[in-house]
């Protein structure tokens, strides 16, 4: 599968442009400002309705104008096309600016549950280092973009357990002021339980077929690396266990919204062997290379889709060896670069240059 064509209408920086895409390598050059990550968030977006860059949806639309939309066309591995589309609707009669999001796939509107799936991306970008030395929220969020594009039953999970987690965190307030009974919680702790099962189950699948990945690779720089998950699991055996300290702290304790992963490296002598702390940069920039590897290998041996893959301005954080790695690897997919950097244009000699 690839995009050949893609066209942006106020998303972002664009009032309207119409890019088209070679099957292989693609290139955008521009100087820093012109708009390259924005095409890439566009098609970040264009496959799962959510941004790597911004939890705002309101954002992407450009400014004063209360539409934007992407559209791409997509063409599969026995060359059947199709159209598929994103809008974001900005509500004028809202006191509080809302969007909503609508999906489309040949002019037909789709729920997003039938939606997802339809296009797989893989983004590599410059800050992916934060997922490194960054909170743990930014590692969940990398969690869940995974399956934001593939997996409608993680996503509508995670959503019911972020409803279910507000609620249960509102009625903690409200037993502690004598306005509910704690008998109260036993909806929402279900709930909860639930839930986090179902997303855990995910989460777990990944990192074990990410370490699987690792420990084979040919690159001995690679092979070394692992990932460390460190999940919340949650239970009701848990949860009426920690009920006086969660009453307390007017907060839920425990569960998925507190786990979070490190990256490891075995050739450290010391017992923690986490990247964040004994790491250098060079060090922390290869283990994220290869995380989003093993990201391309478990969609293809999950899904049987070749993914796009969007590289935001990397060759500046890799070595020579690195970059030809990378470009070894692309020679699979269809990849769209981004650079302000004309020099770039030598290592992949084969793409298609498009100027912005």
């Amino acid at each position: 599968m690839y995009l050949s064509k893609l066209l942006l209408q106020n998303f972002r920086s664009y009032d309207q442009q119409l890019l088209e895409f070679d099957p292989k390598f693609n290139l955008i050059l521009g100087p820093n400002g012109s708009g390259k990550t924005n095409v890439l968030e566009s098609i970040f977006f264009m496959s799962c309705g959510k941004s790597f860059r911004s939890s705002s949806q309101s954002k992407m639309i450009n400014w004063n104008k209360n539409f934007a939309s992407v559209r791409g066309k997509v063409v599969n591995d026995k060359q059947e096309t199709s159209e598929i589309e994103v809008q974001l609707i900005k509500n004028p009669d809202s006191r509080i600016s809302t969007v909503s999001r609508r999906f489309l796939i040949d002019k037909v509107i789709k729920t997003r549950k039938n939606y997802i799936g339809v296009l797989k991306t893989v983004i590599f970008h410059p800050e992916d280092i934060r997922l490194i030395t960054g909170s743990p929220n930014r590692r969940r969020e990398f969690f869940d973009n995974i399956f934001s594009q593939t997996e409608w039953r993680y996503t509508s999970a995670l959503s019911q357990y972020k409803k279910a987690l507000k609620h249960r965190n509102e009625l903690l307030d409200q037993i502690r002021l004598g306005f509910a009974k704690d008998s109260d919680l036993f909806y929402w702790d279900q709930v909860l339980v639930k839930n986090a099962r179902i997303v855990h189950d995910f989460r777990i699948n990944f990192i074990t077929s990410v370490n699987n990945f690792l420990s084979n690779h040919s690159d001995s720089q690679i092979n070394t690396l692992s990932i460390n998950y460190h999940p919340s699991l949650l239970s009701e055996e848990r949860l009426k266990k920690n009920y006086q300290i969660d009453l307390k702290h007017g907060y839920t304790q425990f569960g998925l919204h507190r786990d979070d992963f490190s990256f490891d490296n075995s050739i450290f002598s010391t017992p923690d062997k986490n990247l964040a702390f004994w790491g250098s940069r060079g060090q922390q920039r290869l283990a994220v290379l290869a995380l989003r590897l093993a990201q391309i290998n478990f969609l293809e041996e999950n899904y049987y889709d070749k993914p796009i893959l969007l590289l935001d301005d990397i060759f500046s954080e890799l070595d020579l060896e690195h970059q030809q790695l990378v470009v070894k690897v692309c020679h699979k997919y269809q990849t769209i670069f981004t650079t302000a950097e004309p020099e770039s244009a030598d290592i992949l000699p084969d793409a298609k240059i498009i100027k912005i």
